[in-house]
């Protein structure tokens, strides 16, 4: 089980700074779609020189095309590589066949409407994709289910973690991918599904400083199980 730092946001030497003082304290970086609009895929290879070890997963959402973008990323020093689970099928196959050119891997991450993740999970499981993300509903943006009909003015509520179970639920070579309003509070609830990846950003970046931030990584990976 691998602790994943969310990087969505910053100015560049700040993120850098961030990248050197907190890598050490997670298992794998990950660049953020916002960070890769603003700054470019630069960023990722100043983090690859930086910490020539250290996996970085670079959240660029293909949606249409892409294995060219894939190979940029790839080729910037990317290990990880995100597509929308939304994207026809063909092209994540062929992002699963370019991961593989490069030893590289392939997250989806769940686009589908809550009701057909199950679904939509298992064909991209069987399409190949390393890890399958879902938001894990502890955020307040994901509490309840927007494809149920109002009953009597409310929506039913989708408890913390449901979707994520309904991934693993129906993943059979994939690996489990979590993120969204994950901390201290709740990571316990997080670990028993045994995901691979635990994504966090706000729980880590918010904190004041740097060595904040590294101590806060360095908690939260005190919960997950340790592979030796």
């Amino acid at each position: 089980m691998k602790l994943q730092l969310a990087i969505d946001h910053g100015l560049e030497h700040q993120v850098l700074a961030v990248a050197e003082k907190v890598g050490p304290e997670v298992d794998v970086i990950e660049i953020g779609f916002p960070m890769i609009v603003t700054y470019g895929l630069g960023i990722v290879e100043r983090i690859r020189e930086m910490l020539p070890a250290k996996p970085i997963c670079v959240d660029v959402k293909i949606f249409h095309g892409g294995t060219g973008v894939a190979s940029r990323c790839f080729d910037a020093g990317a290990n990880i590589v995100s597509v929308l689970s939304a994207a026809p099928d063909p092209v994540i196959s062929k992002l699963v066949q370019k991961a593989q050119t490069y030893d590289g891997e392939i997250l989806c991450d769940m686009s589908a409407p809550a009701r057909k993740i199950g679904q939509r999970t298992a064909e991209v499981d069987q399409l190949g994709v390393d890890y399958v993300m879902v938001p894990t509903g502890f955020k307040p943006d994901y509490d309840y289910d927007i494809d149920q009909p109002r009953m009597w003015g409310f929506r039913p509520k989708v408890r913390p973690l449901d979707l994520a179970g309904v991934v693993k639920r129906n993943i059979h070579h994939a690996k489990l991918a979590v993120s969204t309003g994950i901390d201290e509070s709740n990571v316990r609830q997080v670990v028993e599904l045994q995901p691979e990846l635990v994504i966090v950003g706000k729980a880590i970046l918010d904190n004041a400083d740097n060595n904040a931030r590294a101590a806060a990584a360095a908690r939260l990976r005190r919960y997950l199980p340790y592979e030796g």
